[in-house]
């Protein structure tokens, strides 16, 4: 009997069963790839927010020992270094001395210093060039002992200003890219930073050495007022504190009295260097100074702020003084305040015409006159401190 050959489902080939993908073990390789993003975004959130406070509280004109303390400060944290340090090269402001900066357990300075370059070396070795970040996890510092490193060079413009290091114990993790990374940025901002604080001292430097020549010139052109300009500036100094100035306002008020007179460079020496009584001609030329002070002045940026005092130092409280003819709260206040250091030294200092008055003359021509030729305040500031009268009716300056 003859058997008909399969055909159909019942001759297909074994085929072999398929196995679907566990979801579980999926689910783990997806859960390990966001750790490890979630990871890299908080480090790189990390590094962000702490170079935003850190450019939040770098100010021109502050020391740089306290920015770089501010610095690591803020960065150790986010290192976990045994020790963080910052080396900074000799300049112009540190008497031509290396500094060292560290948080964290104490180290030398050399001995960082040392650690510091070989550090370099291998890295320049292994990579087979320098880099701009130096981290060697096994640096020997004894036959039996080793430390781990980050070293990140300070620089900017190819001139090196220091270096930033980061030291962990052998029992600690190994330093990665992660620290190199922020320790990288940071000192990338405290590069830009430190040149730009160096200009800014130096252009500071400059700024207050034409001060000087200023006041020198003017002293030399009246000998008998030599000095007249700094102590009023001091004595200013003394009575805007106690008048509740900020630092800012003491900054400018030592700035005002220094130029306060300046406008005098402007007025015929003959008139100026009279022994004997002036003319009222000659005292019209006289009371130019303060306009003559302010035209000086007032095309130079920087002083803008010590102008009204300038021009205002000779007003009077009952409107009777010069240039302007202003009264009472219309002076500005740094003029209501020089005012009374300005007559107060005028008044103690010798002149060709006289000697210089006794502190008992001086201190009632001041009671006469509060409220009528200065500001009552002021007056009764200055003779609240009978110590500080005497010291300056004797010319003993601060300087």
């Amino acid at each position: 009997m003859h058997t008909p050959a399969t055909t159909g489902l019942n001759s297909a080939p074994h085929l072999p069963p398929v196995v679907a993908s566990e979801p579980n073990s999926t689910i783990a390789v997806l859960e390990d790839e966001i750790d490890q993003l979630a990871s890299a975004l908080a480090a790189r959130f990390e590094e962000l927010t702490l170079i935003h406070d850190l450019s939040q509280s770098l100010t021109l004109g502050e020391e740089s020992s306290s920015i770089v303390e501010t610095l690591l400060d803020e960065l150790r944290p986010c290192t976990s270094a045994s020790s963080l340090a910052i080396l900074l090269e000799p300049d112009d402001t540190s008497n031509g001395e290396a500094s060292m900066h560290v948080v964290g357990e104490t180290v030398e300075m050399d001995w960082l210093n040392e650690l510091a370059i070989r550090a370099e070396e291998i890295s320049e070795e292994v990579s087979g060039g320098s880099r701009s970040i130096s981290i060697v996890n096994r640096l020997a510092i004894d036959y039996d002992k080793f430390v781990r490193i980050v070293v990140v060079p300070i620089d900017r413009r190819n001139q090196l200003l220091g270096r930033m290091i980061a030291i962990r114990t052998a029992d600690q993790p190994e330093f990665g890219t992660t620290e190199g990374d922020l320790m990288r940025s940071t000192s990338m901002m405290l590069g830009v930073h430190l040149i730009n604080q160096r200009q800014f001292l130096e252009l500071q430097q400059m700024f207050e050495g034409t001060i000087q020549s200023l006041v020198s010139a003017l002293d030399a052109k009246d000998a008998y007022t030599c000095g007249h300009s700094t102590r009023v500036s001091e004595l200013t100094v003394e009575l805007a504190k106690r008048l509740d100035y900020g630092d800012e306002g003491i900054s400018r008020v030592r700035m005002g009295g220094i130029l306060h007179d300046i406008g005098k460079i402007g007025v015929d020496d003959a008139v100026l260097c009279k022994p004997g009584k002036l003319t009222e001609e000659e005292f019209d030329q006289i009371k130019q100074h303060p306009v003559l002070g302010y035209e000086i002045l007032k095309g130079i940026r920087q002083f803008s702020h010590i102008l009204p005092a300038v021009r205002h130092h000779h007003e009077s409280w009952d409107g009777t003084g010069y240039p302007d003819g202003l009264a009472g709260d219309d002076i500005p206040r740094d003029a209501q305040i020089m005012a009374v250091a300005d007559a107060f030294d005028a008044m103690t200092s010798d002149r060709p015409y006289r000697s210089g008055m006794c502190l008992e003359k001086v201190i009632s021509i001041f009671q006469s006159g509060r409220g009528s030729q200065w500001a009552a305040d002021v007056v009764d500031t200055l003779l609240g401190m009978p110590e500080v009268m005497e010291r300056y009716a004797h010319k003993e300056s601060d300087k």
